[in-house]
């Protein structure tokens, strides 16, 4: 497999959840075909909201499985430099630094909220349409 050539995306929490959340016994989640069409990270920012929401034993030993299936991306500081090249396009620190991360490291984000980064550079796909 030719890494250059492969999708690399960036996973936002909605996507996750959906995963953790996910009922239907016939349908396949949307991360798995996510994950056979390419390589998938998440932030540290995801994984510390993913353990947030979960309250059970049972609930964190999902996430932990979850996040050894992933790449889970740190962030350096130096990244907090590029805060002001978003110019107020993002209303919050926490997205800011996301879509920085993805930026920084040539992934395509995606999330359910389409419209959380868009008109921004890095592309922003939802899921389903990745099907």
């Amino acid at each position: 497999m030719d890494t250059n050539k492969t999708p690399k995306y960036l996973l936002e929490t909605d996507t996750l959840v959906n995963y953790l959340t996910f009922q239907d016994p016939i349908i396949q989640p949307y991360l798995l075909n996510i994950m056979q069409k390419g390589i998938c990270f998440t932030s540290v920012l995801n994984a510390a909201e993913l353990f947030m929401f979960a309250k059970s034993d049972l609930e964190k030993q999902k996430v932990k499985d979850l996040l050894y299936a992933l790449k889970v991306l740190g962030l350096p500081a130096r990244y907090s430099l590029s805060i002001t090249d978003l110019d107020g396009k993002i209303n919050n620190i926490r997205d800011a630094l996301f879509y920085i991360l993805a930026e920084k490291n040539k992934l395509s984000i995606v999330s359910f909220n389409t419209d959380k980064y868009k008109g921004l550079k890095v592309p922003i796909i939802s899921p389903d349409k990745l099907v």
